[in-house]
């Protein structure tokens, strides 16, 4: 039997599908489940720190720039929005692709941009970027789990052939008490949704940093791309342009 609490981590779950994804899902469940990632992003995604991190200060080198950013998974667009305010409050310019496959929430999406011209949204597969262009920034929130390793791959190399200057991966680091942390916080910030069954199954979906860095080594050798591990059980991949590869 399963243990409910520390199940197998070992390998990833490929195979399992998340509620939210699939074509019949109750529309007020998933809806719900979007607002709430708003909630749970800003509390404990670890996204707003990355993008201060790696973005903004590129972007302060060039103040008087328009910058691009392809935002991919952006579900409700509240990072997108987030992006688009700070970017105002530092007195620079960004415009914002908000790229996602599920039209089913695009007005709940677009209520939230209301205020915001300088983000877009589109439909369209994060497996299919060829006819968006460059953009100086790329950036996906809680996105790679929900791929196998071979999609994560075709989109890797579509990112690092549109990436002018910076992308961030932001995604989940697989463990037991990253699990059993799980289990527990998104009960209280996410009652009545798919959030908290979808959430712990993205746990068991997620990543190692060493499984990383072997898929990388083999798949993009030579690209600088870097694998971090953040608080709170995160792994992230970071490209900047210029860079070269660390040293093992």
């Amino acid at each position: 039997m399963t243990n409910p609490f520390f199940p197998d981590m070992r390998q990833r779950n490929t195979t399992t599908r998340e509620k939210m994804d699939l074509a019949d899902a109750d529309l007020e469940q998933l809806l719900r489940t979007i607002r709430q990632f708003k909630r749970i992003n800003r509390l404990v995604s670890a996204s707003r720190r990355l993008m201060r991190e790696h973005f903004f200060p590129l972007m302060e080198r060039e103040p008087q720039r328009t910058y691009t950013l392809l935002d991919v998974g952006a579900g409700g667009c509240d990072i997108a929005v987030w992006a688009a305010a700070e970017s105002r409050r530092r007195g620079l310019k960004l415009k914002i692709t908000a790229l996602d496959n599920d039209a089913r929430i695009f007005p709940l999406a677009r209520r939230a941009i209301r205020n915001h011209p300088e983000i877009r949204i589109l439909e369209g597969s994060a497996l299919e970027l060829y006819s968006l262009g460059e953009f100086d920034f790329v950036f996906s929130n809680h996105f790679l789990h929900h791929l196998a390793w071979d999609e994560i791959r075709s989109f890797l190399e579509q990112v690092i052939a549109r990436t002018r200057l910076a992308f961030v991966m932001n995604d989940l680091k697989r463990s037991p008490w990253a699990y059993l942390g799980g289990t527990f916080l998104i009960g209280l910030l996410a009652p009545r949704s798919f959030a908290f069954q979808d959430g712990r199954l993205s746990i068991r979906r997620g990543f190692l940093a060493g499984e990383f860095r072997d898929f990388l080594a083999e798949n993009f050798p030579g690209i600088p791309v870097r694998v971090r591990e953040t608080f709170p059980a995160r792994i992230v991949l970071v490209y900047t342009a210029g860079t070269k590869l660390d040293k093992p």
